[in-house]
């Protein structure tokens, strides 16, 4: 039945990321799936460090894996930059993979610590 939960949540998470992408094309043109991809992302990051912290193996199972799995997008974030850099714009590419890389892991951390995992 855990399964059948992740499965559930990571469709929730999916709809959400989608709905920031639509969100994100509308407030702005340059590069707004990459900047959806990098909120989704950090905001990813941050519930999975409270999930870690908080929860069982079947809530971890169910809102980390299903949830934020659905929610957040690796191949996203690994074709974005590619793209901002053969249009020419290797700042926003360049930004965008240490922004990530960085904002994500202070993201996970502060979700840890807010969650009171981070000993």
């Amino acid at each position: 039945m855990i399964v059948a939960w992740a499965i559930v949540a990571g469709g929730v998470g999916g709809l959400l990321r989608a709905e920031i992408g639509d969100i994100a094309s509308r407030v702005t043109t340059k590069h707004a799936s990459a900047w959806a991809t990098f909120i989704v992302n950090i905001v990813g990051t941050f519930v999975l460090g409270v999930v870690i912290s908080q929860l069982d193996a079947n809530g971890r199972a169910i809102l980390g894996t299903g949830f934020t799995g659905g929610f957040t997008t690796y191949s996203a974030f690994a074709h974005e930059p590619i793209e901002q850099w053969r249009a020419g714009d290797r700042a926003a590419a360049i930004g965008n993979v240490v922004g990530s890389v960085i904002g994500g892991t202070f993201a996970a951390a502060a979700g840890m610590w807010i969650g009171g995992g981070w000993h």
